[in-house]
């Protein structure tokens, strides 16, 4: 049917060519911009998805830097440290120094007043040590309180309360009880300071026998009712500790001042291999100088035998006591500074640094006295025991710094590996867009001349009316 009013054969190449046009607008605009998804339309659930993965992806990158910001902290944190290492490595070498016989009181004067400076500045370093404004070793924000036990009497007797275990010695068997002070060390030492022990005599002798630790400055230790023979009356023994810094040395004290105060409910020689305490008890010393053994002079040809002694000491409380509650169960609180750090995309994903506090005071060196011989081994004692706490505290900062590098690297994953899905999603493949350039290129170009060669059909219906 040939018609000059409506051209159908224009009317389809016209649509045509602007379905081609429209397409090659939108390929352009991919090529150009590098995204398949330009805006919602384009793929509404594929936009959702992936800006999802972009709050991922963007969270991450800022939680690395953030972690790369506590491997910074670790760092000075550890530095600082070496040089208190260093600084008490100093005093170690002066207090050896100034316990050597050829110097004078003058030249130990002059020690004393380096290790006195030096002392200053490790509190120095642990008040000022700063990262961003923050003092990394005292620190009034946020804090974590450990309790660390410390068991200055350590054996399972000081939990029993009784003679519960079995002493040997040759081919007798006795009920006896340890005294285990292995955990004294110049950090605790204060913690036995009028803290007491006590043991029953036995069960035909009601007698107690209390000693208690005391801090008298270096006097005589003392046996506080000497004259009394009364049984009903309680023996109180007060042990000096002033100076002392380990349990081997607790331990002589007590075996000392008991060999030279015998008992005095007893005129017999002293027993093999110990120390009459009561007139029927023994004190011993074990192969461990930090270990005593409270043992009863009876004796008995059996374990078996032995043991029932103990388990009759078990119930019937009254008698066969040792009772060391006042002496067990101690603690020390470890006070730590926490800097969390957010390594997550997420509220919540956090990794906590813990640096503990740290200055003279707290490791126990601010009253050095390096102007005596004796003051020298007390403060090379208390220097190693601070060396250790300082090696504790940069072990623990070094492998805080590994597993934050850790996580540094499992970041840098995660981003890489959740850009790639992003990118697969979001990004426009530009070689298949090329080659859908070139196709549109084309049809752009037939259907322009197929509309052009439509439009001629009107004027073939005018040679018919012509």
């Amino acid at each position: 049917m040939s018609s000059i009013k409506n051209n159908i054969q224009a009317m389809n190449a016209s649509r045509n060519l602007n379905v081609t046009t429209g397409r090659r607008a939108k390929n352009t605009e991919k090529l150009s911009s590098g995204y398949r998804i330009n805006r919602a339309a384009d793929d509404a659930a594929g936009l959702s998805i992936s800006e999802k993965m972009r709050k991922q992806i963007r969270g991450l990158e800022q939680g690395v830097r953030n972690t790369s910001d506590g491997v910074s902290l670790c760092q000075v944190a550890d530095g600082a440290l070496a040089e208190v290492h260093d600084m008490l490595n100093r005093v170690t070498e002066l207090s050896i120094q100034s316990a050597n016989g050829t110097m004078t009181k003058f030249e130990r004067t002059a020690i004393q007043d380096e290790v006195s400076n030096i002392v200053s500045e490790i509190s120095r370093v642990g008040m000022s040590t700063t990262f961003n404004g923050m003092h990394i070793f005292d620190l009034a924000g946020l804090t974590k309180e450990e309790l660390i036990q410390v068991d200055l009497v350590k054996s399972p007797s000081a939990d029993k309360g009784y003679l519960s275990e079995i002493y040997q010695f040759g081919n007798a068997y006795y009920p006896a009880a340890t005294m285990d002070f292995s955990a004294i060390n110049i950090a605790n030492i204060k913690k036995l300071y009028d803290k007491s022990f006590s043991f029953t005599c036995s069960a035909a002798c009601a007698e107690t026998f209390e000693f208690t630790f005391i801090n008298g400055n270096g006097t005589q230790s003392a046996f506080l009712n000497p004259e009394s023979v009364n049984q009903s009356v309680p023996h109180h023994y007060q042990i000096d500790i002033h100076g002392m810094t380990n349990g081997s040395q607790i331990v002589k004290a007590l075996y000392d001042f008991i060999e030279t105060h015998p008992a005095r409910t007893n005129t017999s020689t002293q027993p093999d291999n110990g120390l009459m305490v009561s007139h029927s008890n023994v004190l011993v010393k074990s192969n461990d100088p930090t270990k005593l053994i409270l043992r009863t002079e009876q004796r008995y040809a059996t374990e078996a035998a032995a043991q029932a002694q103990c388990d009759h000491y078990k119930n019937n409380q009254d008698y066969g006591k040792a009772n060391f509650a006042e002496i067990t169960g101690s603690a020390d609180m470890r006070i730590s500074n926490l800097f969390p750090i957010q390594s997550g995309a997420e509220g919540g994903e956090k990794l906590e640094l813990e640096i503990e506090r740290m200055n003279s005071g707290l490791l126990g060196i601010s009253e050095l006295d390096v102007t005596t011989v004796a003051g020298c081994n007390d403060a090379l004692e208390r220097t190693e025991f601070a060396m250790l706490a300082i090696s504790r505290q940069r072990a623990k900062i070094g492998a805080q710094q590994n597993r934050l590098g850790s996580a540094i690297s499992n970041g840098d994953n995660v981003v890489e590996n959740t850009t790639a899905a992003e990118s697969r999603i979001r990004d426009m493949d530009m070689a298949t867009g090329m080659v859908m350039e070139s196709m549109l290129n084309i049809l752009d170009q037939a259907g322009q001349s197929m509309l052009t060669q439509a439009n001629q059909v009107n004027r073939d219906v005018i040679s018919l009316i012509s």
